[in-house]
């Protein structure tokens, strides 16, 4: 299994979920750069962290050495990245990082599993919601669909950090709950155009968040809670 260091975390990834790309951006010290920028910036050593699309687990260690790993909570799919977060936890000292087998969904998601597309750079796998767009290379697999609502329930998050593919969309028009005051979004205007991407920014706004630029590049997207959530 290949073994990096960046910014001075160790990372195993399971050589069946890598690519090229995977491999050169955590060599060239770009790997979650625009996220961890981000999560630097804005978590506290008083904040509670609900981390989406754990992947390998750096940016959710990076917000453990922030916060305390008791503090944070990440959230995978694929069964193989899970495993990896869990021994890339061990491996930097932060075995009390929590961690949640699953892919998040809106309170609209009637089931309680949800097919997952598994694609050989595991950064690019994402929900399947229609099996007639799945990918060559890609394999589908069955995981617990984990409410949003639920998910917000059970940690209380301050700062909660998404990279999720796609499913963000359906996240921005949920209800937010009022502890969460920072919420680093990367976003996929590929999956659903710049119409989507206006929405979504449309959505968080009416719940209560405004555009933070200290943070804010590329495709990773801060937003700060500027009212109460509505009622």
């Amino acid at each position: 299994m290949p073994q990096f260091k960046l910014d001075g975390l160790v990372l195993k990834i399971p050589r069946k979920c890598m690519n090229d790309n995977i491999e050169n951006a955590i060599v060239n010290g770009r790997y979650e750069g625009n996220e961890t920028t981000a999560t630097k910036h804005h978590v506290t050593d008083t904040d509670r962290v609900l981390d989406l699309g754990g992947g390998a687990g750096y940016v959710a260690l990076q917000a453990a050495r922030l916060a305390g790993a008791e503090n944070v909570t990440t959230v995978e799919a694929s069964p193989a990245m899970l495993k990896a977060i869990g021994d890339n936890a061990k491996k930097n000292g932060f075995d009390a990082l929590r961690i949640i087998h699953g892919a998040v969904v809106s309170g609209a998601h009637a089931d309680d599993t949800i097919s997952f597309e598994v694609l050989p750079g595991f950064w690019a796998s994402s929900i399947l919601e229609d099996e007639g767009e799945k990918r060559k290379a890609s394999k589908l697999i069955t995981v617990p669909a984990l409410k949003f609502s639920d998910l917000q329930e059970r940690v209380k998050p301050t700062v909660i950090s998404m990279d999720i593919e796609g499913a963000e969309l359906d996240l921005a028009r949920e209800a937010w709950r009022p502890e969460v005051r920072i919420v680093i979004m990367e976003v996929h205007p590929n999956r659903y155009g710049m119409r989507g991407l206006r929405q979504l920014i449309s959505d968080m706004f009416a719940n209560g968040f405004g555009l933070m630029p200290w943070g804010t590049r590329g495709s990773v997207m801060v937003f700060k809670r500027l009212d109460p959530p509505p009622s």
